[in-house]
């Protein structure tokens, strides 16, 4: 596998990723406000059935938002995208947020995405970029599990981030 830089004839293998998933848990997020105290927890909660997510983002939309990225990177497999990651940089803060993660669904569970995040401390080590946070929906169970699993730690939300006023988890890792 190859991870780079996307180059213009990638982009339309980018959007030909099927980037639904299937998932049989969730994030609830309950908030109490109660004598001068204010909190929120967040819990698995097991669906009662299988749910297939399909994200409804217009191709337009996406290739625009992509474009606007500092940097996006794609994994190939004989010449093919099957995966992609796109980061946005903030030198002032020494951090970076990786805002799109996809792979194929024939790849997924495979390394791709684990891939490209080695890929991506690597550049921030380089950049001297000291910290990697990773935005997911608060429905993204697999997107959650991977931050989990690659040490990332919950470090806010924020109510209305996605289209259709979805909540977005913010994780943190520290690259250095």
């Amino acid at each position: 596998m190859l991870v780079r830089a996307v180059r213009d004839g990638d982009w339309e293998g980018c959007l030909g990723i099927d980037t639904s998933y299937k998932t049989q848990y969730a994030w609830q997020m309950d908030e109490l406000h109660s004598g001068g105290e204010w909190r929120i927890s967040f819990r698995e909660i097991r669906l009662p059935r299988s749910l297939r997510i399909q994200p409804v983002v217009s191709s337009e939309s996406l290739l625009k938002s992509w474009q606007r990225r500092d940097l996006f990177w794609v994994a190939l497999e004989h010449r093919e995208v099957i995966g992609y990651l796109g980061l946005d940089v903030d030198l002032d803060r020494y951090q970076a947020r990786i805002t799109d993660i996809a792979v194929t669904p024939e790849f997924r569970r495979k390394g791709t995405a684990s891939t490209m995040l080695a890929r991506v401390t690597e550049w921030c080590l380089r950049q001297y970029i000291h910290q990697l946070i990773f935005v997911c929906p608060l429905k993204a169970h697999p997107a959650i599990s991977f931050a989990q699993k690659h040490r990332f730690a919950f470090c806010g939300f924020q109510d209305s981030y996605w289209p259709g006023q979805e909540v977005a988890l913010f994780f943190r890792q520290r690259v250095r």
